[in-house]
């Protein structure tokens, strides 16, 4: 018997640890760099580590799935990242600071790889949209939560934003030992790391590059770019399997977008509010909150609005062109405090209800077998664009101030007008959104011929 409301709990629970510690970091930046004595480069390195490791860890999970099952694979990564947040609380040096949330990110990875293919196996086709849903509202929930939370712990002591996972994180591997059902794996299965390592010989020198505003990274990047090339060649992130879906590298361009757009939002706009406006983090973490508020009831509408109708294109396109008029309005009128919350909260439902109905389309495109390559895939995308997002904005701050070129990716206690910078980020993210609703046309077009003819996924999938 599948009991498939637990495995919704553990897999519910597993995306709100990774989605608070992606983000409560950030308030306790100042408190970790006065304890430590170190500068902003090493700070903003504790926060992108985390990224880039678990962006990196879902190209292998895979395979590491097939291998050892998804369970037994799932249940590791939770082991892992709640034995690596209580480890931090006792660091003595910024360096076991940085392994540590190194290892932390490469778990979230593996339980963001495998929890919604776990999630889909357990409940039936009619009723996974909604899972899928209400599994997004703990994203929402975390990134809501994150910075508030974050805000009054540090107040404290800066250890309890990683201390606060380890009960959480015993709780969900207590129930998911015994609830989740376990998986067959194919011991004989060959794990293949070309791809991380190619992934990672790339991404790493890039990601860092941008962050700081340092050349010799960016050229080190340039340079180890055929290597990455040449191991995707051989092995492509997407699988053969999938690639002969056209639809779905549609969708995966279109998620890709909207990730790079979507979640880089919030942070342009706490930059601004504590730099320009000199709010502290907590009352900053407050004033965004109708970004995620809006989050939690509207993840589950997009999935449910996908079970009922089956319009996926419809649907995905109202949301993502929500989002970026959105954005853009907000780049517009940045000074109205009122009005950017409300823009947020309109943001916010078209982003989520983007988010749970492509999600859904794209685990179910293919054959079940497929279900863990295609949640894998579009996750290290999604990331992959995330990362991208949150790096474009110093970039961008040193454009439009070539005096404060220096900074990194967290810019706090700058005295700098960062106004104009943060117009161009919302315009351009808003702009990106628009053009991820634009991709889904040629999705669109794809899946009727299919269904016209009878080929590709379930009719529930194909969107009309």
């Amino acid at each position: 018997m599948v009991h498939k409301y637990a495995v919704l709990s553990v897999t519910t629970l597993g995306a709100l640890m990774a989605a608070i510690d992606s983000t409560i970091i950030f308030l306790a930046i100042p408190e970790i760099g006065q304890y430590f004595g170190i500068g902003i480069s090493y700070l903003s390195l504790i926060i992108i580590i985390y990224l880039v490791a678990a962006t990196a860890m879902m190209i292998p999970s895979i395979s590491l799935a097939a291998r050892f099952g998804k369970k037994t694979l799932y249940m590791t990564g939770f082991a892992l990242f709640t034995v690596s947040s209580l480890l931090i609380v006792f660091s003595p040096n910024v360096l076991i600071v940085v392994i540590l949330r190194a290892i932390e990110g490469a778990a979230a990875g593996i339980m963001g790889s495998l929890g919604i293919p776990i999630l889909m196996d357990s409940f039936e086709s009619g009723e996974r949209g909604r899972a899928v849903g209400i599994n997004a509202i703990s994203w929402s929930i975390g990134t809501l939560v994150g910075p508030i939370l974050g805000g009054f712990l540090v107040v404290i002591d800066w250890r309890l934003i990683f201390l606060i996972n380890v009960p959480i994180g015993v709780f969900a591997m207590a129930l998911g030992l015994r609830r989740v059902p376990a998986t067959p794996g194919d011991p004989g299965h060959r794990v293949d790391v070309v791809n991380l390592a190619g992934f990672l010989l790339f991404i790493v020198p890039l990601v860092v590059g941008l962050s700081f505003l340092n050349a010799y990274w960016e050229i080190a990047a340039a340079a180890l770019f055929p290597v990455f090339v040449l191991t995707e060649i051989r092995k492509p992130i997407v699988p053969r399997g999938l690639l002969r879906e056209k639809s779905y590298l549609f969708l995966l361009a279109s998620t890709a977008l909207q990730a790079l757009a979507f979640f880089g939002v919030l942070y342009a706009l706490s930059i601004y509010f504590q730099n320009d406006l000199g709010m502290s983090p907590i009352v900053a973490g407050i004033a965004l909150s109708a970004y995620p508020i809006s989050s939690i009831f509207a993840s589950p509408l997009g999935g449910y609005l996908l079970d009922r109708t089956g319009k996926g294109t419809i649907i995905m396109f109202g949301g993502v062109v929500l989002q970026g008029v959105t954005i853009a309005l907000i780049g517009i009128f940045l000074h109205d405090l009122l009005y950017i919350a409300i823009m947020l909260f309109l943001a916010g439902v078209g982003g989520s209800v983007y988010w749970a109905a492509s999600t859904t389309l794209a685990i179910d495109i293919g054959p079940p077998s497929l279900r863990s390559a295609a949640s894998g895939t579009m996750f290290t995308l999604r990331n992959i664009a995330l990362i991208a997002g949150l790096a474009m904005l110093p970039v961008i701050i040193a454009n439009a101030d070539p005096a404060e070129a220096g900074l990194s990716l967290v810019i706090l206690g700058h005295n700098i007008n960062i106004a104009a910078a943060v117009v161009s980020y919302l315009l351009l993210s808003g702009v990106l959104s628009v053009i991820a609703g634009i991709v889904l046309v040629p999705y669109y077009i794809i899946r009727r011929k299919s269904s016209r003819y009878g080929k590709g996924a379930k009719g529930r999938t194909m969107s009309s």
